[in-house]
Protein backbone atom coordinates (compact mmCIF):
# COMPACT_ATOMS: atom_id res chain seq x y z
CA UNK A 1 0.00 0.00 0.00
CA UNK A 2 0.79 3.67 -0.76
CA UNK A 3 1.57 6.27 1.85
CA UNK A 4 1.58 9.89 1.73
CA UNK A 5 3.58 12.18 4.28
CA UNK A 6 0.98 15.14 5.10
CA UNK A 7 2.29 17.85 8.53
CA UNK A 8 1.05 18.19 11.33
CA UNK A 9 -1.65 19.46 12.23
CA UNK A 10 -3.44 18.12 9.08
CA UNK A 11 -1.83 14.78 9.25
CA UNK A 12 -4.16 14.40 11.99
CA UNK A 13 -7.17 15.68 10.87
CA UNK A 14 -7.10 13.57 8.06
CA UNK A 15 -7.79 10.49 9.70
CA UNK A 16 -10.31 11.75 12.36
CA UNK A 17 -13.98 11.41 11.84
CA UNK A 18 -15.93 14.59 10.93
CA UNK A 19 -18.64 13.18 13.06
CA UNK A 20 -17.86 10.11 15.74
CA UNK A 21 -20.92 7.96 14.49
CA UNK A 22 -19.73 8.55 10.28
CA UNK A 23 -17.02 5.86 10.07
CA UNK A 24 -16.96 7.70 6.16
CA UNK A 25 -16.52 11.39 6.47
CA UNK A 26 -12.75 12.42 7.04
CA UNK A 27 -12.83 16.01 9.27
CA UNK A 28 -10.34 17.06 6.65
CA UNK A 29 -11.84 15.72 3.82
CA UNK A 30 -9.34 17.17 1.17
CA UNK A 31 -5.57 17.37 0.76
CA UNK A 32 -4.12 20.65 -0.98
CA UNK A 33 -1.36 19.33 -3.23
CA UNK A 34 0.36 21.73 -6.02
CA UNK A 35 0.86 18.40 -7.85
CA UNK A 36 -2.18 16.24 -9.54
CA UNK A 37 -2.30 12.63 -8.76
CA UNK A 38 -0.16 10.40 -10.94
CA UNK A 39 -1.68 8.85 -14.15
CA UNK A 40 -1.00 5.56 -12.65
CA UNK A 41 -3.02 6.19 -9.19
CA UNK A 42 -6.63 4.36 -9.41
CA UNK A 43 -9.14 5.49 -7.54
CA UNK A 44 -10.52 4.57 -4.79
CA UNK A 45 -7.13 3.74 -3.30
CA UNK A 46 -6.08 3.22 0.26
CA UNK A 47 -2.83 4.57 1.21
CA UNK A 48 -1.15 5.31 4.80
CA UNK A 49 -1.06 8.50 6.02
CA UNK A 50 2.21 9.39 7.39
CA UNK A 51 2.86 12.36 9.64
CA UNK A 52 5.84 13.91 8.25
CA UNK A 53 8.76 15.60 10.57
CA UNK A 54 7.60 19.10 10.33
CA UNK A 55 4.48 21.39 11.14
CA UNK A 56 2.53 23.46 8.95
CA UNK A 57 2.56 26.87 9.90
CA UNK A 58 -1.10 27.51 11.11
CA UNK A 59 -2.86 28.42 14.38
CA UNK A 60 -4.87 27.14 16.55
CA UNK A 61 -7.73 29.56 16.31
CA UNK A 62 -7.69 29.45 12.26
CA UNK A 63 -8.05 25.00 12.90
CA UNK A 64 -11.02 25.94 15.23
CA UNK A 65 -12.64 28.06 12.31
CA UNK A 66 -13.18 25.39 10.17
CA UNK A 67 -14.62 23.06 12.82
CA UNK A 68 -17.82 22.68 14.30
CA UNK A 69 -17.85 23.25 18.22
CA UNK A 70 -18.58 19.44 19.03
CA UNK A 71 -15.15 18.59 16.84
CA UNK A 72 -13.08 21.49 18.36
CA UNK A 73 -14.06 20.10 22.03
CA UNK A 74 -13.53 16.54 20.79
CA UNK A 75 -9.86 17.61 19.61
CA UNK A 76 -8.79 20.49 21.03
CA UNK A 77 -6.62 18.25 23.84
CA UNK A 78 -5.20 16.48 21.29
CA UNK A 79 -4.05 19.33 19.08
CA UNK A 80 -2.64 21.28 22.03
CA UNK A 81 -0.70 18.10 22.40
CA UNK A 82 0.51 18.30 18.80
CA UNK A 83 1.51 22.27 19.05
CA UNK A 84 3.40 21.68 22.31
CA UNK A 85 5.57 19.00 21.01
CA UNK A 86 6.19 21.21 17.85
CA UNK A 87 7.40 24.21 19.81
CA UNK A 88 8.34 22.62 22.70
CA UNK A 89 11.22 19.49 21.08
CA UNK A 90 11.09 21.45 17.26
CA UNK A 91 15.42 20.01 17.47
CA UNK A 92 14.79 16.52 18.85
CA UNK A 93 13.02 14.74 16.22
CA UNK A 94 13.69 11.57 18.06
CA UNK A 95 11.48 12.55 20.96
CA UNK A 96 8.83 14.22 18.74
CA UNK A 97 8.42 10.81 16.66
CA UNK A 98 8.64 7.99 19.89
CA UNK A 99 5.51 10.13 21.04
CA UNK A 100 3.56 9.25 17.39
CA UNK A 101 2.59 12.34 16.19
CA UNK A 102 5.29 13.05 13.68
CA UNK A 103 7.93 10.92 11.26
CA UNK A 104 5.04 8.00 12.05
CA UNK A 105 2.59 6.40 10.02
CA UNK A 106 -0.46 7.28 12.04
CA UNK A 107 -3.64 6.00 9.96
CA UNK A 108 -5.19 5.19 6.95
CA UNK A 109 -7.48 6.98 4.44
CA UNK A 110 -8.89 6.33 0.92
CA UNK A 111 -8.53 8.44 -1.89
CA UNK A 112 -11.55 8.46 -3.94
CA UNK A 113 -10.46 11.32 -6.81
CA UNK A 114 -9.15 15.12 -7.86
CA UNK A 115 -10.98 18.09 -8.06
CA UNK A 116 -9.54 21.68 -8.78
CA UNK A 117 -12.59 23.79 -7.63
CA UNK A 118 -14.27 23.07 -4.20
CA UNK A 119 -16.74 24.85 -2.05
CA UNK A 120 -14.59 22.98 1.04
CA UNK A 121 -13.38 25.23 3.85
CA UNK A 122 -10.53 23.03 3.43
CA UNK A 123 -9.83 23.44 0.08
CA UNK A 124 -6.97 25.50 -1.40
CA UNK A 125 -5.65 23.85 -4.47
CA UNK A 126 -4.69 24.07 -7.10
CA UNK A 127 -5.14 20.46 -6.85
CA UNK A 128 -7.68 18.52 -4.08
CA UNK A 129 -7.19 14.57 -3.59
CA UNK A 130 -10.93 13.77 -1.84
CA UNK A 131 -10.79 11.62 0.90
CA UNK A 132 -12.96 8.96 2.98
CA UNK A 133 -13.06 6.07 5.21
CA UNK A 134 -10.26 7.54 7.89
CA UNK A 135 -8.70 4.90 10.65
CA UNK A 136 -6.35 5.95 13.28
CA UNK A 137 -4.02 3.57 14.57
CA UNK A 138 -4.21 2.77 18.27
CA UNK A 139 0.36 2.96 18.03
CA UNK A 140 1.35 4.92 15.16
CA UNK A 141 4.32 3.30 13.66
CA UNK A 142 7.44 4.91 13.34
CA UNK A 143 8.62 4.99 9.32
CA UNK A 144 10.62 7.77 7.32
CA UNK A 145 8.71 9.93 4.73
CA UNK A 146 9.27 10.98 1.39
CA UNK A 147 7.82 13.00 -1.25
CA UNK A 148 4.71 12.02 -3.47
CA UNK A 149 2.82 8.54 -3.13
CA UNK A 150 5.65 6.13 -1.76
CA UNK A 151 6.08 2.70 -0.75
CA UNK A 152 6.71 2.88 2.95
CA UNK A 153 9.43 0.43 4.55
CA UNK A 154 7.89 -1.12 7.22
CA UNK A 155 7.16 -4.81 8.44
CA UNK A 156 4.51 -6.51 9.34
CA UNK A 157 3.33 -4.16 12.32
CA UNK A 158 0.95 -2.71 10.84
CA UNK A 159 -1.40 -5.69 11.36
CA UNK A 160 -2.98 -5.14 14.60
CA UNK A 161 -2.70 -1.77 15.39
CA UNK A 162 -5.51 -0.16 13.50
CA UNK A 163 -8.43 0.69 16.02
CA UNK A 164 -12.01 -1.11 14.95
Amino acid sequence: MKALSLQQPYADLIIERAHEDNPYLPLKAIENRSWPLPATFTVPQRIYVHASMSFYPVNLSELRNGMTVSQWLRLRNRLHTIFMLWESYKADGDFRRKMGYFGCLIGEVTVTGQVTRSDNPWFFGPYGFTLAEPVRYDKAIPCRGSLGFFEPNITQEVIGCKKD
